[in-house]
């Protein structure tokens, strides 16, 4: 099947330095959230893709895996089609989104009389850290990510293949995203008084806010 746009839970590949990668479409931030609900934590990501990345480095295009090797990060959706930066995905097939399952970034963010605050899709979690930690140690920022392409490239790292990466980074997803760098994350975690372990849509749900209720319409 051909397409010419992505959709949420489209499952898409990659051919890259001679190898296929799979990642399929969580979240159309825009089209999703922002239409409905004008939130602050999403509104940054508001050109953007949640995308996944599966685990798998494969030489032909025929998925294996159903578990993600990077299981949500922010990319621009305007590269996915741009003439000039066009990721050259092909669609693979469509499978549906459980939004109890979403997952995303985890960071830090300064907010205007809230402090230092532990940032996670619409969460915003005063932590009491420090502007010294926040500029230090625990320098986590959200970020976007300009291209598909540097996610592979992370891809690859977290799959020992450095081999095949075109771009290396300084210090990878650990200065973007908690999930990443797991003995700051207990710590942040423990700060906030929260279960690492549980899910995105449990965590939401115990600061009032439903994911769900951005599909139940």
């Amino acid at each position: 099947m051909k397409k010419n746009k992505l959709e949420e839970g489209d499952i898409f590949y990659v051919l890259y330095n001679g190898k296929y990668f799979f990642g399929k479409i969580l979240l159309d931030v825009s089209n999703r959230i922002l239409k409905i609900a004008n939130i602050d934590s999403f509104k940054s990501f508001s050109d953007c893709y949640l995308v996944a990345v599966y685990k798998g480095i494969y030489d032909a295009p025929l998925l294996e895996f159903d578990e993600f090797i990077i299981n949500g990060i922010y990319v621009y959706n305007k590269y996915f089609y741009s003439k000039k930066y066009k990721i050259n995905w092909q669609f693979y097939m469509h499978e549906g989104i459980d939004y109890t399952k979403i997952d995303f970034p985890e960071s830090l963010v300064a907010i205007h009389g809230k402090g230092i605050c532990f940032t996670k899709g619409e969460l915003e979690i005063s932590t009491e850290l420090t502007e010294i930690d926040y500029d230090g140690e625990f320098k986590v920022n959200k970020t976007v990510n300009p291209s598909y392409y540097s996610v592979i490239d992370c891809a690859c790292h977290y799959q020992k293949r450095d081999d095949l990466m075109t771009f290396k980074p300084y210090s990878f997803l650990e200065s973007q995203d908690f999930r990443f760098a797991l003995n700051k994350r207990e710590f942040i975690y423990k700060k906030i008084n929260e279960d690492p372990n549980q899910t995105y849509y449990q965590l939401a749900l115990k600061h009032g806010y439903d994911l769900g209720r951005f599909y139940k319409i």
